[in-house]
């Protein structure tokens, strides 16, 4: 078969008119290496000889991409070689991997869709930068509304599948056909008498997707005069332009990058679609996006919203609240949490600590009703502790680990103790006293331990100018 002619002839059926032109300026002007993502099916490979006979230009340019998902056995292997030999006929280099999937993972749409991502990165890095074009159709538009709808999914994910989605500076994602049914698509290949590949997958209820475009939509078009397809494009359209202004009113709210691990949210958040953007793309950039379903997310924002200090597992991390900041912490399941070098506290700040709590410092006045209560025993030495500053020997407090031989005398006591005595004392256990924060002096002098009476030597008397406030928050 004359594949070069065939791809001309489809030129003139469908013209360069016809595909989307957001995505025609951008590879008209296109000076970069481009992939065409080719299954050997209807869509994807109307969508490669459309590009062949539209843009002559990229031609030396022009790499055709497969990825065998090896989930279908011999007619996989076919596809393969479906997809090669047009390749070869239209004189474009062929670019192939296959999913080695490990025997613990499941196939699903989500496992298929990751691989296949994983194989553009790989052109993508071999090219160091391209475009990949993808043959995706109107059709595809509807059934991803409906399943992003399923799924309670954001302004950013009801407006896929976009005609253009750029991912930082060296990967594009375009889709020429949006603006194409599949229906037209069919027609055109069937008059011209192209063969493509048909998976039989694609006839099966194993997936949301194919239930939704075998079963549901079909019933749905005949039961109603509007046009589907071309409604869900535009209403797609519209939740994209949406995410495009609240993208915009993130800096005028004065938004912090959200590639750091740990952000300070503004005085403002302004309305809670801006707080949300933020949020989504800041999980996103720390690699969360995928283990956070939406009541978490809604759960998050909520506590944001009220200024309520939180902490949430996350994967391996925790995602700690605290007033206007939002961290991502390490954690370990194991018996011992991880702890980094000592800390330096900070007066009047809030310290997340690496067991996914807090520590804050602040100095407050020794008015006589504090000293009272202090009397009446009203501080809790699990959580709070009331320290004379001018006996620290440095304006330096460091919090660090518990260490086995940590002593000091604790308040009232007849004398030095070791930490441990006092843990066993307090059925404090292994695992607990392995996460809780030590604070000293400058001079390697413990201060306080969470749960123990702070050091005698720095209690408050009367005579007392001026005190540290010491809080240990534990998040929920």
């Amino acid at each position: 078969m004359d594949w070069l002619a065939k791809a001309a002839d489809l030129g003139v059926l469908i013209s360069k008119n016809r595909l989307h032109q957001s995505v025609v300026s951008i590879l008209d002007e296109s000076g970069t290496a481009v992939g065409v993502a080719c299954s050997g099916g209807l869509d994807s490979l109307a969508g490669l000889l459309l590009m062949v006979a539209h843009f002559p230009r990229l031609r030396d340019r022009l790499t055709v991409l497969h990825f065998n998902h090896c989930v279908r056995a011999a007619d996989a292997d076919k596809d393969q070689q479906f997809v090669g030999e047009v390749s070869e006929a239209l004189g474009l280099p062929f670019f192939s991997d296959q999913w080695v999937r490990s025997p613990d993972e499941k196939v699903s749409e989500s496992s298929l869709r990751k691989a296949r991502l994983k194989f553009f990165d790989k052109f993508v890095r071999k090219k160091n930068r391209a475009i990949i074009v993808t043959g995706h159709q109107q059709d595809d538009i509807l059934e991803t509304l409906m399943l992003r709808i399923a799924r309670s999914s954001n302004l950013e994910g009801l407006s896929a599948p976009r005609p253009v989605t750029i991912f930082g500076k060296v990967k594009i994602f375009v889709r020429p056909l949006l603006e194409l049914k599949k229906e037209e698509l069919h027609s055109a290949m069937h008059q011209l008498d192209i063969p493509w590949r048909e998976d039989a997958s694609n006839e099966g209820s194993d997936y949301d997707r194919n239930r939704l475009r075998n079963e549901v939509i079909p019933k749905w078009k005949t039961s109603t005069q509007f046009d589907l397809g071309k409604a869900a494009a535009k209403v797609s359209e519209y939740f994209s332009e949406a995410d495009g202004a609240v993208r915009h009113l993130m800096d005028f709210y004065e938004y912090p990058s959200p590639a750091e691990s740990s952000v300070c949210l503004p005085d403002s958040v302004g309305p809670k679609a801006i707080l949300r953007k933020f949020f989504t793309q800041w999980i996103a950039k720390n690699g969360h996006s995928g283990s956070m379903k939406p009541s978490l997310v809604n759960d998050i924002l909520g506590s944001i919203e009220v200024e309520e200090d939180g902490k949430w597992s996350v994967g391996n991390q925790f995602l700690v609240l605290v007033g206007r900041r939002l961290s991502f912490v390490s954690c370990n399941q194991s018996e011992e949490v991880p702890w980094k070098d000592s800390i330096t506290l900070q007066e009047g700040g809030e310290t997340i600590l690496s067991n996914g709590n807090s520590l804050s410092m602040r100095i407050v006045e020794p008015f006589p009703s504090l000293l009272e209560d202090l009397g009446a025993g009203k501080y809790s030495e699990d959580s709070t502790v009331l320290i004379d500053r001018d006996h620290l020997k440095s304006d330096s407090i460091q919090v660090r680990k518990w260490l086995p031989g940590d002593r000091y005398k604790p308040l009232s006591g007849p004398g030095s103790r070791k930490l441990q005595d006092m843990f066993v004392d307090r059925k404090i256990s292994h695992k607990e006293r392995n996460t809780l924060p030590v604070v000293e002096n400058g001079d390697s002098v413990v201060i306080w331990c969470p749960g123990l009476p702070v050091n005698h030597n720095y209690r408050v008397t009367s005579k007392t100018k001026e005190i540290l406030q010491l809080t240990y928050k534990i998040l929920h």
